[in-house]
């Protein structure tokens, strides 16, 4: 039940009076009906209003529809957290290329961008931004400003509550920024608010940091429950210590694969998760019915608009001979983003998951900016398991599925892999072979060994379970296939590819205009 959709953009208040850390980024100023803290909050209700837009930042540009923004001077749909993302995961790699030619698309398609990068800018900026919005909010619910309100004692154990969420959504953004570009500026409720610049961390900072902060409220957290669909519960904060477990070893902290099969190992047996049995409803506008979903991102038509988020997976797939309205419940084409030939080849026939629309459709893409040229992908749509359409014509219901089940699975069958002791083979396999056995229907692709994979097979098996799902850099710079090792079409700007490119790729760069703003901040090496 999509229960946060109307809160979150009924949150759109403005409780807080933002934190240094956003100083230097250009968001909108205080106005007349701004709710200054000292009354705001006295309100009882003021900490889950708050909670809710720190959620909603996740999903939207801004509180007053999907043309408003909490940064200023940017297209809002561009600017939303869940389209930086998955154009940073996705264009770089061999999943997804764009047909445009907005400035900076062309270096995220060909992997050659600069701190000049929009897109890049725009990610960071909003995780930023986020970041100080939870900030305000851990400043605002220490123990001594709760017992000084007027609030009762069940009024302070559910912001207590609240405060766990928030300080696991800051480690996630944490998280998000030290994945992308290593070495970011860090503030913490310990900051405080004034003229700041802060100072720059890198990730034997960040790593332990964001590990300290999600064990802390793990027991904290909320249960799960249909009421908390979209929000973060202890088995969310699993999957968060997971990812960043199994991606240790990039970050220069050494062999966490233990610690991550134990994360995995406890929402799989105690989350009460399941795969949903027909895969592509894990990608439909009632997708919040999927037993399969940790965590989702929600969108609604009426009350969560966005031009980022589904609605980009979903217009911008689509073109003007795919009649998108009757077939997958959504009249919008865009004609912009779309596979090459290096993911759609990756499917045998009888794979349910290969989810492409082919028909007057080239599957290499020779040029670039042709959308007809690479097959279309129609994973995401606007339609309801029974048939039916989304709400509305413009936005899709359509959440976006961060963490779920499968993934989960494939990430403890790669600890096993990967030699952690707590792994077991006999897990690895049967929960291996559920993932085959939806996708094919049968037991055909099953297998019977962990000697029957590679961990090139299984780089290949996490693209075709969770393609254009925000992975893939992440993925391949974990299996050492991003630089070097793999070459796919476009790669450095050219159809036939290249084996290999510069390091500095590993990392994004800070961008220009905070390095101007802050002299405190270095830029990461090659930039």
């Amino acid at each position: 039940m999509k229960i946060l959709n109307k809160f979150m953009i009924g949150a759109g208040m403005c409780l807080m009076v933002l934190s240094s850390c956003v100083d230097d980024l250009n968001t909108e100023p205080l106005t007349p009906t701004t709710i200054l803290p000292e009354v705001a909050w006295d309100d009882p209700n003021a900490y889950e209003l708050y909670t809710a837009k720190i959620y909603s930042a996740f999903a939207i540009p801004g509180s007053d529809g999907p043309s408003s923004g909490d940064i200023v001077g940017a297209d809002q749909g561009e600017a939303t957290f869940t389209r930086t993302l998955w154009n940073l995961e996705e264009l770089p790699t061999d999943e997804a290329l764009v047909a445009w030619s907005d400035e900076g698309l062309n270096g995220l398609n060909f992997v050659q961008w600069t701190p000049t990068n929009r897109f890049i800018m725009l990610n960071y900026d909003r995780l930023e931004l986020i970041n100080a919005f939870c900030n305000e909010f851990l400043i605002q619910t220490t123990p001594d400003k709760l017992a000084s309100r007027n609030l009762t004692d069940a009024q302070i154990a559910a912001a207590n509550v609240n405060r766990a969420e928030v300080r696991a959504l800051r480690a996630y953004s944490y998280y998000v920024l030290m994945n992308f570009y290593g070495n970011v500026p860090f503030t913490d409720e310990s900051t405080g608010i004034g003229a700041y610049m802060p100072e720059q961390r890198g990730r034997d900072f960040l790593f332990p940091w964001i590990e300290s902060e999600l064990k802390a409220v793990i027991n904290d957290l909320p249960a799960k429950s249909i009421a908390g669909y979209g929000k973060v519960n202890r088995y969310v904060a699993d999957m968060m210590l997971a990812n960043l477990y199994i991606n240790a070893e990039v970050y220069g902290q050494g062999s966490h694969y233990n610690d991550a099969a134990a994360c995995l190992a406890d929402i799989i047996d105690n989350g009460g998760y399941a795969l949903e049995p027909t895969y592509k409803y894990n990608f439909q506008a009632d997708n919040d019915l999927s037993p399969e979903m940790i965590f989702p991102i929600i969108y609604d038509g009426v009350y969560a608009q966005s031009y980022g988020g589904t609605t980009y997976l979903c217009a911008g797939a689509y073109g003007d001979d795919m009649a998108p309205g009757d077939n997958y419940g959504l009249p919008q084409y865009w004609s912009g983003i779309r596979s090459p030939h290096d993911l759609s080849q990756l499917f045998e026939e009888g794979d349910s998951r290969a989810l492409f629309f082919t028909e007057n459709r080239t599957q290499e893409i020779h040029e670039w900016n042709d959308f007809k040229q690479g097959f279309s992908v129609v994973k995401y749509t606007n339609l309801t398991r029974d048939g039916g359409k989304g709400k509305d014509n413009t936005f899709p219901d359509t959440d976006f599925p961060l963490y779920r089940l499968a993934d989960a699975y494939l990430l403890y069958v790669e600890c096993a892999m990967r030699g952690a002791s707590n792994a077991t083979a006999a897990n690895a396999i049967n929960y291996y072979n559920r993932i085959q056995e939806r996708a094919y229907g049968n037991t055909s692709h099953n297998i019977n060994s962990l000697s029957d994979l590679t961990l090139d097979k299984l780089l290949d098996e996490r693209a075709r379970e969770l393609y254009w799902e925000a992975h893939r850099r992440t993925d391949m710079i974990r299996f050492n296939r991003f630089v070097d090792g793999k070459v796919w079409s476009w790669k450095n700007g050219a159809f036939a590819g290249s084996q290999r490119i510069d390091d500095k790729y590993l990392l994004y760069p800070l961008p220009s205009t905070d390095l101007s703003a802050n002299s405190n901040l270095v830029q990461n090496p090659g930039y």
